[in-house]
């Protein structure tokens, strides 16, 4: 991972003027901007650390702009947007990681489905 570090990174652009945009969300998304995201993307606003996850997904992370068009590219051949690209990434990680036996599937458990005479 240091690698991606070390690359140049695609410049973001000078501060233009800012557009308000009032978004509501459900209290699980707010709490997780305010107790999660925000503390571990170091910002003092839930704004700010917003913005940061805006900015990071519309310029591919700030990747240099040759991995971008590769990346692009690639999640345009297998008919995914950004976030679907992402998430199947995110899976074949996991797959790397089980296969290396640092991560094990859950077990498999069968649990009865409830029956509708027990309700009333």
């Amino acid at each position: 991972m240091g690698a991606v570090h070390e690359m140049a990174k695609t410049p973001l652009p000078a501060d233009q003027e800012m557009r308000q945009l009032n978004v509501k969300v459900p209290p699980e998304d707010a709490n997780f901007v305010q107790e999660v995201l925000r503390p571990q993307l170091g910002f003092p606003y839930n704004a700010e650390a917003v913005r940061e996850v805006i900015s990071q997904l519309r310029t591919w992370f700030r990747l240099p702009s040759y991995v971008v068009e590769v990346l692009k590219k690639d999640a345009e051949a297998q008919k995914l947007h950004i976030l679907n690209y992402l998430q199947m990434l995110l899976h074949k990680r996991y797959e790397d990681l089980a296969a290396e036996g640092r991560e094990r599937p859950p077990p498999r458990t069968s649990t009865p489905s409830p029956s509708k005479s027990g309700r009333r």
